[in-house]
């Protein structure tokens, strides 16, 4: 499921829950109800009760499937069943709801299902499986993958499972479901794309159980050897004729699912590029893969095509490009950009000869395009491809696909593709097309970062072809004045320090305009995660961005400071123990303003939560708690602060590195790794002075530095955890959380190890300028952050440099507001304000460089707000 995809839908300018969409479409409702009931809105879904009902907490769930043209009979039918039964049951609200769950980037665990039913027993299941089946007999609906069907019904589904009153809070502030296996005792109610039972129990609704699949899996003549992609459309998978031994690709379509806003389903949208590949073939074979076959096997429809070897060209890039490599040279950087051209050339008589045939393709990306072995490129997924005498397809990725308003008002019926190679060309250079979009003059900046591996004048001007036209060229974009205005890449080159403290007023102006003390869904806008954990917490809430305001010296409204208390105590309870997104964050935030009462208690609540005990980690667990009671005790002195911190150190020193503690699949970085814990033990030795602290981080940093890998550069770096090989550079997850530390280690107590690999993570981290988020966790701030802290502790003229230029690179991140500037925060498809990816983790970044000695003195580090929001804040128009 793409990150954010439903809270993206709700709003166009933030993220918010999807049930607070303005507008969701016409509604689901039953055509007949019972005098005295009425529906509850829970989330997309309407709930109907019943006083007849009893009150299980678990047991067998009905998931009712429908198209979506039925779906209104569908829910009559199951609404009459129900009422008759006085069993509850819910049902998707609206069409848009209905859309978003059954969507091609939809979660594959909850598609599907329509109406779901919550019998009170076995018998009554059985009894209502039968009457759904029969009633809709006939129907047809979407498998719903966590389910098994009844019988031979199309739309009548069960699964055993919670019926969503029971559950337990995670470190990382999520809720689970539990339910009672076989034996009674709680396990948790696994939601898979595959039909799953807790131990002991049987299904009572099938003579026998299937079997599970052994050997190979064969979709008629073809043995699937891979699997390149999984989603709520189907599947798409590497495989091979078994008649001729010839490598084929196999794409699936499942039924009345993967659905887009047209209301196009996978099947009709598979059927489609079938059409559209037969006719390219024929008129102008070799531009798409070469059609094979078509058919339905079961239920699903497949489309199978000639292999198309190579790396998609996301892959290509990311092995390919020497702009953020260590080793780069000057006739790399060349050869590179030579291999740019090639391959646009290729792309360009591939459409070109797409056109004459009378086709656009329409969804030109990274992931549609493969690089062949000898170096060409090849079209893929011709899903999006349309003729040109009809409308195009409404599908398009972001970034990629022109905004509404160029297609509002430009009608070549090229305008996509064309668009599309621009964007790629720009992607050769930086993933940095949605800022394009928002805010053009900026591509200044960008150019001006790239300044040393100076991008050919062609190729920028053809990345920069829909952006910076002759209505704007980079020059002209500077002349304007406003609220938002950002230095100009000369002024910026003039004074970096000035420029940068200007940059950090407008990210407190921009923060503080949009902050909202009465808005329910948050105060400030946040990263989706807020609302899968909470609004109030340090990582996606009110206190992160509050923290930032308040250490950048920036006065914070009373209004939004009673809301953060207010929302604490609401939510006091509910919270988790944990630094970013729990109890000891707020509380670190809180005594920062003064508040300690408020923060101990806070503090001892997450002290005494059960999953500090069972999680060791900055983000969640015991590590993070510790280094709230240290900052209380730097705060007020008072040893018992200090006490408890060196409490959460001893318990970390009996299990040092136990995997079990640390985040799922063993987890590596600050966050969720040992890094994390490490840090702690470094700050907790430098107050107590306790040597065994410092040896135990030291055992923790050899044990992340044995999960590092290295690249082919000389560089070393640090996946998520035990599932990728990916390098990643991030704070929060990757080299520059782990250098953080070793940093810190290297400067207090030498060790040859530590020594010897930090300056190889540092060779990955400082070539990096244009990360495609701008956010502390996974963005230029983060990687600002550590080469500003590394450069304050080496003293080194190039670390001060490396500090410096990340800093200025964040400028080109600010898009101008009604005042100040904002930030596209996680999946770069929404502003957010939040510590974790949005302006307040930039102010941060922004403020340690201007408040260390790297600039300036720690007395000259408060911002100047400008007059205007000083009133605007104190009620003067």
């Amino acid at each position: 499921m793409l990150e954010g995809f439903g809270e993206a839908l709700a709003d166009r300018e933030y993220y918010l829950p999807l049930p607070s969409v303005a507008d969701p479409g016409p509604r689901f409702a039953p055509g007949e109800v019972p005098p005295g009931l009425s529906g509850a809105a829970q989330g997309i879904w309407t709930v109907w009760g019943s006083p007849r009902t009893g009150s299980a907490e678990q047991g067998w769930k009905i998931h009712v499937s429908a198209r979506l043209d039925r779906a209104q009979h569908v829910l009559d039918t199951v609404a009459g069943i129900c009422f008759s039964e006085g069993v509850p049951f819910k049902h998707l609200s609206a069409r848009l709801f209905f859309l978003f769950l059954h969507h091609k980037h939809a979660g594959r665990a909850q598609a599907g299902k329509f109406c779901a039913v919550y019998p009170p027993d076995t018998a009554t299941a059985r009894r209502l499986l039968e009457r759904l089946r029969d009633a809709l007999d006939g129907e047809e609906g979407p498998y719903v993958l966590s389910d098994r069907r009844f019988r031979d019904s199309r739309t009548v589904h069960y699964r055993y499972g919670s019926f969503g009153g029971h559950g337990r809070l995670r470190a990382d502030g999520t809720l689970e479901g539990l339910v009672r296996d076989g034996s009674g005792r709680e396990v948790v109610d696994l939601r898979l794309p595959a039909f799953h039972l807790p131990a002991g129990i049987v299904d009572p609704f099938v003579e026998q159980e299937e079997q599970p699949h052994a050997g190979p899996i064969l979709i008629r003549d073809y043995e699937v050897t891979r699997a390149v992609r999984l989603s709520n459309a189907g599947g798409a998978y590497q495989a091979r004729d078994r008649r001729t031994g010839r490598p084929v690709f196999v794409k699936e379509a499942r039924a009345h699912n993967g659905l887009v806003f047209d209301g196009t389903d996978a099947q009709q949208r598979l059927r489609h590029e079938h059409r559209v590949l037969r006719e390219l073939h024929a008129a102008a074979p070799g531009v798409g893969p070469e059609p094979l076959e078509h058919f339905t096997e079961w239920e699903h429809d497949f489309l199978v095509t000639e292999y198309v070897a190579g790396q998609p060209l996301v892959g290509w890039l990311s092995r390919s490009s020497p702009l953020a490599r260590a080793d780069r040279t000057a006739g790399s950087v060349e050869a590179y950009y030579d291999a740019c051209r090639h391959l646009l050339a290729g792309l360009d008589a591939s459409l070109e000869r797409l056109h004459s045939a009378g086709y656009r393709f329409g969804d030109l990306s990274l992931g549609n395009v493969v690089v062949t072995p000898s170096g060409g490129v090849r079209l893929v997924d011709f899903e999006a491809a349309s003729p040109l005498d009809a409308a195009p397809s409404g599908m398009g990725t972001p970034g990629f696909t022109p905004p509404p308003g160029l297609l509002r008002t430009d009608t070549d019926p090229l305008l996509r593709d064309r668009y599309g190679m621009s964007a790629l060309a720009l992607s050769f250079l930086a993933p940095f097309n949605e800022i394009a979009e928002h805010a053009p003059a900026n591509l200044a900046l960008l150019r001006r970062d790239l300044a040393d591996v100076a991008p050919p004048r062609d190729l920028w001007q053809r990345a920069t072809a829909f952006h910076l036209t002759e209505d704007l060229t980079e020059d002209q974009a500077w002349d304007q004045d406003g609220p938002g205005r950002l230095p100009s890449p000369a002024e910026l080159d003039a004074d970096p320090r000035g420029c940068l403290t200007r940059l950090a007023e407008e990210v407190a102006g921009g923060l503080l305009e949009t902050a909202d003390a009465e808005r329910p869904e948050w105060a400030f806008p946040p990263s989706p995660e807020a609302f899968r954990t909470n609004n109030v917490c340090l990582a996606y809430g009110t206190a992160g961005v509050v923290h930032a305001l308040h250490r950048a010296g920036a006065r914070v409204p009373e209004e939004i400071l009673e809301r953060l208390r207010r929302d604490t105590l609401a939510q006091r309870g509910a919270l988790p123990p944990g630094l970013l997104v729990g109890s000891a964050g707020i509380a670190r935030v809180l005594a920062g303003l003064g508040r300690l009462d408020e923060a101990v208690d806070l503090l001892r609540d997450a002290d005494e939560h059960p999953l500090t005990a069972s999680c060791d980690t900055l983000a969640g667990g015991r590590a993070g708690v510790g280094l709230a009671w240290l900052a209380l005790h730097r705060l007020t002195g008072e040893s018992g602060h200090l006490e408890r911190a060196a409490a959460a150190g001893e318990g970390l020193l009996r299990t040092p590195g136990r995997p079990a503690a640390l985040g799922e699949h063993d987890a590596r970085g600050l966050l969720h790794g040992r890094s994390g814990v490490a840090l702690f033990l470094h700050r907790l030795a430098r107050e107590t002075g306790e040597a065994r602290c410092l040896e135990g981080g030291r055992l923790l940093l050899h044990q992340e530095l044995d999960r590092t890998f290295a690249l082919d550069d000389g560089a070393l770096s640090l996946s998520d955890d035990a599932r990728f090989t990916r390098a990643m550079p991030y704070l929060a997850t990757g080299a520059a959380g782990l250098a953080a530390v070793l940093t810190r280690y290297v400067a207090t107590a030498p060790d040859e190890r530590c020594a010897a690999a930090l300056p190889r993570l540092v060779a990955g981290i400082r070539v990096s300028r244009a990360t495609k988020e701008a956010g502390l966790y996974r963005g230029l701030a983060g990687l600002s952050w550590f080469l500003t802290g590394h450069a304050e502790l080496t003293g080194t003229d190039a670390a001060r440099e490396d500090a410096v230029r990340a800093a200025t690179g964040l400028l080109k991140y600010a898009v101008p507001y009604r005042r100040g500037v904002r930030f596209l925060g996680a999946g770069s498809q929404r502003f957010t304000a939040d510590l974790s990816s949005g302006g307040a983790g930039v102010l941060l970044a922004l403020h340690r460089l201007l408040a260390g000695p790297l600039l300036t003195e720690p007395h000259d580090a408060g911002l100047r707000i400008p007059a205007a929001a000083r009133r605007r804040r104190a009620g003067v128009p």
